[in-house]
């Protein structure tokens, strides 16, 4: 059983006395802990990443680049500004896998669960389509829009490894269907791609053999779409430089350097 509080007797609420005398009633810390797991319970972060907080990030990365380190000091300036100073605005983490983007981005989502009583859900890009997809069938009717509601109207949505995926148009479109309502009802989004934030390239690629076949000429085209930019188009990628800071993070894979697997 669990013990009960020693300051409201389980109530739930505190009585305050106001200086006048009068007497108003207010959650007690213990409602608001019970609050904050049960929201913190639904935030789906993965089992892998639960230890995750931006106190053992800097840990972790106490030798890392100054890109690295600048990157911490933006997420925590992130949370102390959050909502007031935010104003609705994200972080988009952009770098080579391995550099703690993740980490990162959840640390600032059980921060501001934890600590301000936001709303908030981790979804992996590709997961996240996944899933909307598989709602289309006439057994889940009404679970597209039920999800989708979720993810666009909580407090804080953590969107991990965008462009990781294969184009399609309703992909992009989904996407930006999310990001624009988000945008639009000024909720902030934190975003992590292993992609450079750089625009879609201009349409003529001086680097493709337009003598060789097409299939050839579209291979090398697709080796060359790394950027964010050509990833997910010139509408998103213009949108989320306007919703989100972008933290540029340069370093070593520390998941090879420190984190390789073993059973030593």
């Amino acid at each position: 059983m669990s013990e009960v509080c020693t300051i409201c007797g389980g109530l739930g609420l505190k009585v305050i006395q106001r200086p006048d005398g009068t007497q108003f009633a207010q959650d007690c810390v213990c409602r608001i802990e019970r609050r904050a797991a049960r929201v913190l319970k639904n935030a789906r972060i993965p089992r892998r990443y639960e230890f995750c907080s931006l106190d053992s990030y800097e840990t972790m990365h106490s030798s890392a680049t100054k890109s690295v380190k600048k990157s911490l000091i933006v997420s925590r300036k992130f949370t102390e500004g959050y909502p007031i100073e935010t104003s609705g605005k994200g972080l988009l983490f952009v770098g080579s896998a391995g550099l703690g983007k993740t980490h990162l981005a959840i640390g600032i989502l059980k921060n501001l669960i934890l600590e301000r009583g936001a709303t908030g859900i981790f979804w992996e890009h590709k997961e996240l389509l996944e899933n909307l997809r598989s709602t289309y069938s006439g057994r889940h009717a009404g679970a597209e829009a039920e999800m989708l509601k979720t993810v666009i109207t909580c407090d804080l949505l953590v969107l991990d490894d965008l462009g990781d995926i294969t184009p399609s148009d309703w992909s992009w479109d989904t996407t930006s269907y999310i990001l624009s309502s988000r945008y639009n009802e000024d909720r902030s989004t934190i975003i992590t791609s292993n992609l450079p934030n750089k625009p879609p390239s201009i349409a003529f690629d001086e680097s493709v053999d337009h003598f060789a076949s097409e299939a050839a000429q579209e291979a090398q085209k697709a080796m060359n779409r790394r950027t964010l930019g050509d990833r997910i188009g010139d509408r998103i990628w213009s949108r989320l430089q306007e919703m989100c800071v972008v933290v540029e993070m340069q370093g070593e894979d520390f998941r090879q350097k420190v984190k390789r697997a073993s059973f030593a």
